[in-house]
C-alpha cells in the first residue's frame, strides 16, 4: 500500500502523545495541508493506533504504548481553498466535502495497537489548495502529537470548532501515484519542525520536500523528545520508516540529553553508536538507502557537550564503517564549525536556518 499510494504531504503527523481523560470523550478534529503533488486526485489514509516514541520523560508516552479503543463515527476530506501563508486563527470554509470510509462503512471501531487503511476515495484538489482532514471521534488514550505544523482545530461534545495543537490525525497522507523515490525524514524535534509556525512549512524538511516537489514523496515522521534508542528497540515507529526507499537518519540530540527511555540518564557516546548501528543495519537488510545526519548544535547542558563533541567525530567513522552516505547537518547550522556549537538560527531551526538545510541537501544532490 505505501509503494502504491506514497506520501503526499510534507510535515509530520506521527504520535509522541496520547489523549487521556478520566472518561471517554466525543471530539471533532480538522486538519489543514498544503501538498507536496497535484498530479493524483485518487487518495488513501493510513492510521497505527500506537505511539511512536518517548514525550519528555516518558510518563504520559512512551514508544509502543498501545492506544486505546475508540470509535471513528464519521471521517472526511475536502478542500480547503488557496494556500495563504500565515498563521490560521480559525478554520475557513471548506468546499466539495467528500466522505472517507473503512470497508465501505463510514464509521469504525478502532482496537488497541490497531494499524489499518481507508478506503480510496477521490478529490479533485486544484493545484496549491489545502487538503483538509476531518473525522468525529469518541473514546479515550488516542495517539497524536502536539508539534504538528498544520493548522489543527477541535470541538468537544459537539461544541465549535477551535485553534488546538492536541489534535490527533491520521498517520500518513498518500496518493495514487508513481514517485521517483520515497523519503522519508527520521529524527527527532529538528526534523518534524517544532518551534516554526503553523501553517509556514519553514522547517527544512518541509522546505526541502515542497522544492523538490511532485516527483518524489516525503513522509516526515520526526517526532519531538524521539531519540534514536526508540527507533532501534522498539516497533511502531521502525515499522514506519521501514516503508521507504530513503532514510535521512537525524538522531542524537534527545539522546545526549535524556537518554534510552527507561533508563534514568542521558546516553553514553558508544550506546548512541550502538543505537545507530543496530537502525542503519535493519534498514540496510530491507534493502533501504540510509543518509545519516551529523548531529545538529542545541542547547545542549555543559555536561553534555563533550558527548556531542565526540559523537562529531564518531558519526563520521560510522557512515564509513556501514557504507553509508554522510550529510553534515551540524555544518551547516554552527556559526563556529565543526566543534563550536554555537547555533545562530535557534537551537529548533527557525526558517533561515531551514532553507540554508534544505539548500544543501540540493546542492549536494542527495535525492
Amino acid at each position: 500500500m505505501f509503494h502504491t499510494y506514497p506520501s503526499n504531504i510534507p510535515i509530520g503527523t506521527s504520535h509522541n502523545y496520547i489523549l487521556c481523560w478520566d472518561t471517554p470523550r466525543r471530539l471533532t478534529a480538522r486538519g489543514y495541508f498544503r501538498c507536496t503533488s497535484y498530479t493524483s486526485y485518487i487518495w488513501r489514509f493510513w492510521f497505527s493506533n500506537t505511539v511512536d516514541s518517548t514525550y519528555d520523560s516518558g510518563e504520559i508516552a512512551y514508544p509502543d504504548r498501545p492506544g486505546g479503543s475508540w470509535k471513528i463515527h464519521s471521517a472526511r476530506i475536502g478542500d480547503g481553498g488557496p494556500y495563504i501563508l500565515g498563521e490560521m486563527e480559525s478554520p475557513s470554509d471548506v468546499t466539495n466535502w467528500i466522505s472517507v470510509t473503512f470497508n465501505g462503512s463510514k464509521s469504525r471501531d478502532v482496537l488497541p495497537n490497531e494499524n489499518f487503511w481507508s478506503d480510496e476515495v477521490y478529490l479533485e484538489l486544484p493545484k496549491d489548495h489545502l487538503l483538509v482532514w476531518e473525522w468525529e471521534l469518541e473514546g479515550n488514550h488516542i495517539p497524536m502529537t502536539p508539534d504538528s505544523q498544520a493548522s489543527t482545530f477541535v470541538g468537544y461534545d459537539d461544541g465549535k470548532l477551535q485553534f488546538d495543537t492536541f489534535c490527533p490525525l491520521p498517520d500518513f497522507f498518500g496518493t495514487r501515484r508513481e514517485v521517483k523515490n520515497r523519503i522519508i525524514f527520521w529524527g527527532d524535534s529538528i526534523t518534524q519542525g517544532c518551534g516554526t509556525r503553523n501553517n509556514f512549512y519553514e522547517h527544512w524538511a518541509a522546505q526541502t520536500a515542497l522544492t523538490l516537489g511532485e516527483e518524489y514523496s516525503f513522509w516526515n515522521i520526526g517526532l519531538g523528545w524521539g531519540r534514536g534508542s526508540d527507533g532501534a528497540y522498539n516497533k511502531a515507529w521502525k515499522y514506519k520508516a521501514m516503508q521507504g526507499d530513503t532514510v535521512c537518519l537525524a538522531f542524537g540530540v534527545n539522546d545526549i540529553i535524556s537518554g534510552r527511555f527507561g533508563a534514568g540518564r542521558a546516553s553514553q557516546p558508544q550506546e548512541i553508536i550502538q543505537t545507530l548501528e543496530i537502525i542503519i543495519r535493519e534498514l540496510k537488510e530491507h534493502g533501504i538507502r540510509v543518509i545519516l545526519f551529523t548531529i545538529p548544535p542545541f542547547d545542549y547542558p555543559i555536561e553534555n557537550y563533550m558527548v556531542w563533541k565526540t559523537l562529531r567525530y564518531a558519526y563520521p567513522a560510522l557512515a564509513r564503517e556501514l557504507d553509508v552516505e554522510l550529510f553534515d547537518f551540524s555544518s551547516i547550522l554552527d556559526a563556529s564549525p565543526p566543534y563550536g556549537n554555537e547555533f545562530i538560527y535557534g537551537a529548533h531551526p527557525e526558517k533561515e536556518g531551514g532553507s540554508l538545510v534544505a539548500k544543501a541537501i540540493l546542492a549536494e544532490g542527495l535525492f
